[in-house]
């Protein structure tokens, strides 16, 4: 019987420490939408010493310009709000300019390099309203979210100057892609904890590249999870993404540790698949591996510290995972993904065992190295 009291008393612990590990990390993650946004899940702190925006104001020479910073701010674009400035002349756009934002700039650079922000341009509030507008290819989020923030300033401009409140929010179209994305998901997520098949696992991971990776542009990255603790999970397109955070932070809990690199991650899964065309793997003594695992805890230690004090959260723009959009993702983000890809072929996932920010901040909330 004490036996039995000792071997529970020891699961008891184990689950102690991972409790403790997650709220920790959740703490720690929490430190950069504080300093960076001012805001947690949404609700701003108040900790700007900056004016309020005016939302509409009219310049000198009759223009109007309609700012939609307030108005827009529950419209959310793949690392947070996108709003944008609408300039106004006798009843015509005449041009429409970003502001700041919290976009990485793979997917935000496809937008600025599309002609999406000129669409307006030259046409009435009503001709602007009633004229479709495509997003951009390889950046759904962005493009969705600045059409959307477009729309509400044209909306608020139609009001005569009347603060604009939507009755209901806009509600996005879910096209199959979303839906094909929760199955690959929820396979994932479900049919490995009761088949254990190579076939099945191959063929799970040809999945995961070709449609959550190529089409769907679906993963977990730094920017992502720090947009959620900043704004919140606000819209149903970021469902897919949620399901993949429960089965990052919430299945190791239960036993199934290191689920979502494992068994989701599009990145991960290509080089798994990339690592099985050659047979051939470079030798690599327990030292070395002891060493660089050492490195990848090192490394992601000095990236928390640069988002801790905020001297650079560029960084989380450079995870390789957005080289899935090979279209728009810039120069070194691809360098990066190709470079540890070429290595997958002779070492088996280099970039998730020995480098993977993202995968070291899964394994510290689950308690592991």
């Amino acid at each position: 019987m004490s036996g039995k009291i000792k071997m529970e008393n020891n699961i008891l612990k184990l689950r102690m420490g991972q409790y403790m590990s997650f709220v920790l990390c959740l703490m720690l993650m929490l430190v950069v939408p504080i300093w960076r946004d001012h805001k947690i899940f949404g609700i701003d702190l108040g900790l700007d010493d900056e004016q309020k925006v005016e939302t509409i104001r009219e310049m000198p020479d009759g223009r109007i310009i309609i700012n939609t910073t307030d108005i827009g701010k529950d419209i959310m674009g793949y690392g947070g709000p996108t709003p944008v400035e609408i300039e106004i002349n006798d009843g015509v756009i005449e041009k429409v300019t970003p502001l700041k934002n919290q976009e990485t700039p793979e997917f935000y650079g496809a937008v600025r390099n599309s002609n999406l922000l000129e669409s307006m341009d030259g046409k009435t509030l009503a001709e602007a309203l009633s004229t479709p507008i495509d997003g951009v290819s390889g950046a759904t989020y962005s493009s969705n979210a600045l059409i959307n923030n477009m729309r509400r300033g044209v909306e608020y401009a139609l009001a005569s100057n009347e603060i604009f409140v939507t009755q209901e929010k806009e509600r996005d179209k879910l096209p199959l892609k979303f839906y094909i994305t929760i199955v690959i998901i929820v396979a994932g997520g479900v049919i490995p904890l009761f088949l254990k098949d190579k076939r099945y696992r191959t063929l799970q991971m040809v999945l995961n590249v070709l449609l959550l990776g190529f089409w769907g542009g679906t993963f977990i990255s730094y920017s992502l999870m720090v947009s959620y603790l900043t704004n919140g999970i606000t819209k149903v397109v970021m469902i897919p993404t949620a399901l993949m955070l429960i089965a990052a932070f919430i299945y190791p809990m239960f036993g199934k540790k290191n689920y979502y690199c494992a068994w989701m991650c599009p990145y991960g899964s290509l080089q798994e698949l990339l690592g099985k065309c050659i047979k051939y793997k470079f030798p690599m003594s327990q030292g070395l591996l002891k060493w660089l695992t050492i490195f990848r805890e090192l490394l992601w230690f000095v990236l928390m510290w640069l988002l801790w004090t905020g001297l650079w959260f560029d960084w989380m723009g450079y995870e390789p995972f957005a080289a899935f959009f090979f279209t728009d993702a810039s120069a070194v983000t691809l360098g990066i993904a190709g470079g540890f890809l070429i290595l997958s072929l002779f070492i088996q996932r280099p970039y998730c065992r020995f480098v993977c920010p993202t995968g070291s901040l899964f394994k510290f909330s689950e308690g592991s190295k």
